[in-house]
């Protein structure tokens, strides 16, 4: 009889790393682009918010000169011309900026960058016969560079991230996509819209505290941890 993968979900930013990076490069991007600095409690507020992104749109509007109605022809890696609105060239100027300052942050911080123990759990995890998958809403092109960059001792099965204008589908309908290659039995994430999907396909729901939640986690999910060594107590 045929059996299915059993496929463990972790999310990205926040979970596997800690949200230091995110949060840094963010400032990084912000300095290229002569936004002011927040204050600390303002930038964990606004970060990955629409006011955040609508915020960086406008710097580069403003220091770019793109306007959203424009038209701009963009030949796409290894052939295929596209033609981009100016409001997709703008995202895609703000999720590159994301990603250099991304491949700085992982650069300077080697595997630093992981969330305690998270790296030796998953190992385990790995060894008790489950796929791992990374399921985000950052660009995939940052998730695997940053893997790379770092050095990443874990080959991890399945990458569902985003593209470079943000046009893929929520987090909910990339697990929806990934589970057609095996089954979903645990969603590990930082925050209530990484965890959400688990309902619809069956899965359980890990909170995983410490990384950019946004309330409502801990009554959501069916498993609260405050270490990822407690992962080890759940999976097996």
């Amino acid at each position: 009889m045929f059996s299915m993968d059993k496929i463990v979900v972790i999310d990205f930013s926040g979970t596997l790393i800690k949200p230091f990076v995110a949060e840094q490069a963010n400032l990084k991007r912000y300095e290229i682009l002569g936004i002011p600095k927040p204050s600390e409690k303002e930038h964990k507020k606004l970060h990955g918010t629409k006011k955040h992104y609508d915020i960086i749109k406008e710097f580069i509007s403003n220091r770019y000169g793109i306007e959203d109605d424009m038209k701009i022809n963009f030949v796409q890696n290894y052939d295929g011309e596209i033609k981009l609105p100016g409001k997709d060239v703008k995202t895609m100027i703000m999720t590159d900026l994301f990603r250099d300052c991304m491949y700085l942050v992982a650069k300077e911080y080697g595997e630093r960058i992981y969330t305690e123990d998270i790296i030796e759990a998953l190992k385990v995890v790995k060894e008790r016969d489950y796929k791992l998958a990374i399921v985000s809403g950052i660009r995939t092109d940052i998730i695997t560079g940053v893997l790379a960059i770092t050095k990443c001792p874990i080959d991890f099965d399945y990458i569902y991230g985003q593209d470079p204008v943000l046009s893929r589908d929520n987090n909910k309908q990339l697990n929806e996509k990934l589970a057609k290659q095996g089954e979903i039995v645990y969603i590990i994430g930082d925050k209530l819209s990484d965890l959400e999907p688990a309902k619809g396909i069956g899965a359980k729901a890990i909170f995983l505290k410490g990384g950019h939640p946004t309330g409502g986690e801990e009554q959501f999910a069916d498993y609260v941890i405050s270490n990822a060594k407690e992962l080890l107590e759940i999976i097996n």
